[in-house]
């Protein structure tokens, strides 16, 4: 039994990962796929659905993987009634998909804004709202963790968009966490810090301006795998002690929780 009085004790967890055909999100496939739960996984096209599929090929008898634009909201729709009609349920929803399209504001296109917030933040209305919809007929506990960014929670040069998506991901938490804690739905976010395809060139252009102007390597980057996120993030929904309306971050064996903002006196 966890903080809010929830009990977990199904085996063979249904669980949904959108983005889960590479990086954090294919972590998080293979550890579950490892604790022996189902496992379905989305992705935008056929050829990272049939990758994902061979890669997991040893785990195909509890992978499913689905193609899903979380853009489109029949799509997400669809995708829950066929995961519903196939196994009777969903358990755990890992909000994963996301891009970024970096530029600075005065010049950033619309089609960058659009993309950017389109998937990072209207996909958490087009898939988040059926599962719960369908969590809440559920008698067992359902879980929903979606992944956030230190860049919104301080703002990243270069990233309004980006750092607007995430922030946005935080409030969406904080909120659903208050309304479905009453259905036993646990709702947290995930701040992680994991080398994948959209760190490792960020780190390398670090690497290479410390270098040229032989300074030391900055701690912030030095960030661990995503493998480790996996394991943390399992770890954090299998916890009876782990709180609805969190957020938490994740760096190789490091968890932390981050506070709220406190009310300020009025400056001016």
């Amino acid at each position: 039994m966890n903080a809010s009085g929830r009990v977990f004790v199904l085996a063979d967890r249904i669980v949904l990962i959108t983005g889960g055909t590479r990086g954090i999100g294919f972590a998080l496939a293979k550890a579950f796929l490892s604790a022996g739960d189902q496992v379905i996984i989305t992705s935008m096209t056929a050829e990272s659905i049939e990758q994902a599929e061979a890669d997991l090929f040893q785990s195909k008898n509890h992978l499913w993987a689905k193609r899903c634009d979380v853009r489109d909201r029949k799509d997400c729709q669809q995708l829950v009634q066929d995961i519903v009609a196939k196994f009777g349920r969903i358990d755990i929803l890992i909000n994963n998909a996301g891009i970024c399209s970096d530029g600075q504001f005065y010049k950033m296109s619309e089609d960058n804004w659009d993309q950017v917030t389109d998937t990072n933040i209207n996909s958490l209305y087009n898939l988040t709202q059926p599962v719960v919809q369908q969590m809440m007929k559920q008698p067992e506990s359902g879980f929903i963790y979606s992944m956030t960014s230190t860049a919104g929670m301080y703002g990243v040069f270069g990233q309004t968009n980006y750092s607007a998506s995430k922030a946005a991901v935080i409030g969406f938490t904080y909120a659903l966490a208050e309304e479905v804690k009453r259905f036993n739905i646990q709702v947290n976010a995930i701040s992680p810090a994991a080398k994948t395809d959209m760190t490792i060139p960020a780190i390398k252009r670090v690497e290479e301006a410390c270098a040229r102007n032989g300074e030391p390597f900055p701690d912030y980057w030095r960030i661990g795998s995503s493998e480790q996120v996996a394991t943390r993030v399992i770890q954090l929904i299998d916890s009876p002690k782990t709180p609805t309306g969190t957020v938490f971050g994740i760096n190789g064996e490091q968890v932390w929780n981050y506070h709220r903002p406190e009310r300020s006196e009025y400056v001016i």
